[in-house]
């Protein structure tokens, strides 16, 4: 008897020699029950195992996501701009989780969990992002940021380029790749896409007729309000919300959202951001007897820094300035989890109440911020890792959800 067991999926191949016997007619007689019982007892067991397995994996797993702490806090350097082919010292100078930012009158120091120097790749970014991935499929609410002032490479962090592809489209296909590997439970997920800009929502992936905010006067919002359930999880009705059953469709998907975002150009940056684009992988997980729905969110936050700096004026200042309050509304967020406050100022911006279920209360978070080389930068650099300093000290604890 010849038995293959891989990954809690059993082949089972029966000698011709014993599903038969030769009656004195010459008929034959398919069976030998017993054998067959005692084999799909076998692959009971294995599938049994499988998932005892799983569940330990998942354990340690969390276990080793919470040591490292449920908010982890990177920082990427952008590579140095210039028109010349003088090397001009940078003030900003980083070695492993270190980054030192030294001009006049200025010496400061910051420790983050991992820095990206200039010369770092996307593969050294989502190497680092890849493992709370897990903790997603898992059942945790995670949420994955880029931080920083205009020009530092948020987006290109975040979404890349068709050859060299950003954290969120790599997290789309690791998402489908563990769900193709993973024969102990079934997966599903579905796509949203939203811009908070100027303190409204649009949805990204709404149908083609809606106009984009910037394309005509008396700008038009969609129609979407954000809930808080009895369980404490967030919805924001009116959302468009695919269901996607490949990574094709996803990536397609996610492509027509990134496209709708509203940019501008600025002092800073040509083609600035002028919204904070959240987008949303719902996860639904089946394995025994119960479902996890747990979110990935994926947030490409709007520039930071000094109006002033960015030259803006009009409607393109008018951006600025909501961008920098939602900013300062995570911040009081930011804070509030640290000093483990019984009331979390959720409520002050539309960015923070979206994200309200998945920035504390046991979930999981990644924060990329973003600085420049550049000594013409050094007020937001420090500006930036003030914040990381901040987020790196909350701490979290809620358990799963679960939908039974």
């Amino acid at each position: 008897m010849e038995k293959e067991a891989m990954e809690g999926h059993v082949n089972v191949m029966l000698p011709q020699e014993n599903l038969r016997s030769d009656l004195p007619n010459g008929g034959i007689v398919l069976g030998h029950d017993k054998e067959i019982s005692t084999l799909q007892e076998e692959i009971s067991a294995l599938r049994s195992r499988q998932r005892h397995l799983n569940r330990r994996r998942r354990e340690a797993l969390g276990k080793l996501i919470d040591l490292k702490g449920s908010i982890r806090v990177f920082c990427r350097v952008r590579p140095s701009i210039s028109t010349s082919n003088i090397k001009i010292k940078s003030p900003v100078t980083v070695e492993q989780e270190n980054i030192a930012v030294r001009a006049v009158g200025i010496k400061k120091d910051s420790s983050v969990d991992r820095v990206f120097d200039q010369e770092s790749t996307q593969d050294d970014v989502f190497h680092e992002v890849k493992p709370i991935l897990r903790s997603a499929l898992d059942g945790h609410n995670v949420c994955i940021l880029a931080f920083g002032q205009t020009g530092t490479g948020k987006t290109y962090t975040m979404e890349g380029t068709s050859d060299n592809l950003g954290a969120v489209p790599r997290a789309i296909q690791e998402l489908f790749s563990h769900a193709a590997q993973d024969t102990s439970s079934t997966y599903s997920f579905s796509i949203s896409m939203l811009e908070v800009y100027m303190g409204s929502l649009r949805d990204l992936l709404a149908p083609r007729q809606q106009p984009l905010f910037r394309s005509i006067e008396g700008n038009t919002t969609c129609n979407l309000s954000i809930l808080a359930t009895t369980s404490g999880s967030v919805q924001v009705e009116g959302l468009t919300d695919v269901a996607v059953p490949d990574l094709k469709k996803a990536n397609q998907w996610y492509c027509r959202g990134r496209r709708s975002r509203s940019t501008s150009g600025t002092n800073v940056n040509n083609v600035s951001s002028r919204s904070h684009c959240l987008t949303r992988i719902t996860i639904r997980r089946c394995g025994g007897v119960t479902e996890q729905v747990s979110k990935l969110w994926l947030v490409d936050l709007g520039g930071s820094e000094r109006l002033l700096k960015t030259g803006a004026s009009g409607l393109t200042m008018d951006e600025g300035k909501a961008i920098n309050l939602s900013l300062s509304a995570l911040g009081d967020v930011i804070a509030a989890l640290r000093r483990k406050r019984s009331h979390v100022p959720y409520r002050n911006s539309k960015l923070t109440q979206i994200l309200s279920d998945s920035l504390g209360d046991g979930s999981k978070v990644v924060m990329v911020v973003h600085i420049s080389p550049s000594k013409d930068d050094v007020g937001e650099t420090i500006c930036s890792l003030g914040f990381a300093k901040r987020a790196r000290l909350i701490e979290s604890s809620r358990e799963l959800s679960e939908v039974r």
